[in-house]
């Protein structure tokens, strides 16, 4: 404990704020487990860095939207966080990826985070709405591209207000391509990219069109839409692990002198066998051990691509809800 007292004494004037929170999280956790360590045995702790807010574990500098350290939805993420400001431009960078203005802005986006979610669901994909979204993506851009041109006020000219309705409606009616089909679980970063730029369109022209004493109908809209994605995005979440658990066969072969376990993954198409000697266990957690690890990599994914999004989704629906009653 005496190493992290002399750290923050040390340390503290010099440290950006994110890492001092670290610090005091890591001591505040080591001092208590010390503190506690009374009997012979003491109950394991894991620190709660997970609960932190995504501006402790990002810079604005390295967000790059390349559909594999960062998609459509994980920059929105950041951006609701805070993570990044107004000079970054997201939906400048967003419109860059729909619809790149020369072929060496053209990182291929869409084909990206097929090849991405291909690590999780192999070939089970709905190639059909995947062919849909590469055109729509084009409308979607110009739409998007429309909404930061527009005019806050005009008599020439479609404003933000008639872009956003314009802009929201066409989402509303072609999302049924990312949360309907065979395998749901293949559109997980494209429900999660479409379901973003709506939010942060709702969200911008809320905030446009409300001031002092006045509070825009669109907090409504945006409430509502963020119930939609919420429960959507939920059910995703679990049905991803679910059917990536279903597609893990085990069988058991018992025979005279050796029984044999063996792991069928119908996704990666692995096959792995553990030989016992007969009446033994040293097998028995052979298919248990691969679904731990399964398990683990593919919640890791979905955290990455789809959680973060939607921990911030639920933080701002707080929001909305509240404004949504003062309109």
């Amino acid at each position: 404990m005496q190493y992290f007292s002399n750290l923050l004494r040390s340390e503290a004037s010099v440290m950006r704020p994110w890492w001092l929170l670290t610090v005091v999280v890591v001591w505040a956790a080591l001092t208590h487990a010390h503190d506690a360590h009374q009997g012979k045995y003491v109950k394991a702790r894991t620190l709660p860095l997970l609960l932190a807010p995504l501006r402790l574990f990002k810079s604005q500098e390295l967000v790059v939207i390349d559909g594999q350290e960062t998609t459509i939805g994980l920059a929105a993420a950041y951006d609701l966080a805070g993570v990044v400001d107004e000079s970054w431009d997201v939906f400048g960078k967003i419109v860059k990826v729909l619809i790149p203005s020369t072929p060496e802005e053209d990182i291929d986006y869409f084909g990206v985070i097929e090849d991405n979610v291909k690590h999780v669901v192999g070939e089970y994909i709905d190639q059909h709405n995947l062919d849909q979204l590469e055109v729509y993506k084009d409308s979607l851009g110009v739409l998007l591209q429309r909404y930061m041109e527009a005019p806050i006020q005009s008599d020439t000219y479609p404003d933000k207000n008639t872009v956003a309705n314009s802009l929201s409606t066409s989402i509303v009616s072609n999302r049924f391509l990312v949360e309907a089909g065979q395998y749901p679980q293949s559109m997980i970063i494209h429900f999660a990219d479409i379901a973003s730029i709506h939010i942060l369109v709702l969200k911008d022209v809320a905030n446009t069109y409300s001031g002092v004493g006045s509070v825009s109908r669109w907090w409504q809209d945006l409430d509502t839409q963020l119930d939609h994605y919420i429960e959507h995005g939920k059910y995703l979440r679990s049905d991803v692990v679910d059917w990536r658990n279903d597609m893990m066969l085990c069988d058991y072969d018992e025979g005279g002198k050796y029984d044999v376990w063996t792991v069928s993954d119908q996704v990666t198409g692995v096959t792995d066998s553990c030989t016992q000697v007969h009446e033994t266990n040293s097998c028995d957690d052979h298919c248990q051990a691969y679904q731990i690890r399964m398990n683990r990599d593919v919640s890791s994914y979905v955290w990455k691509y789809l959680g973060k999004a939607l921990r911030e989704w639920e933080v701002l629906k707080v929001i909305a809800s509240q404004m949504a009653k003062r309109t």
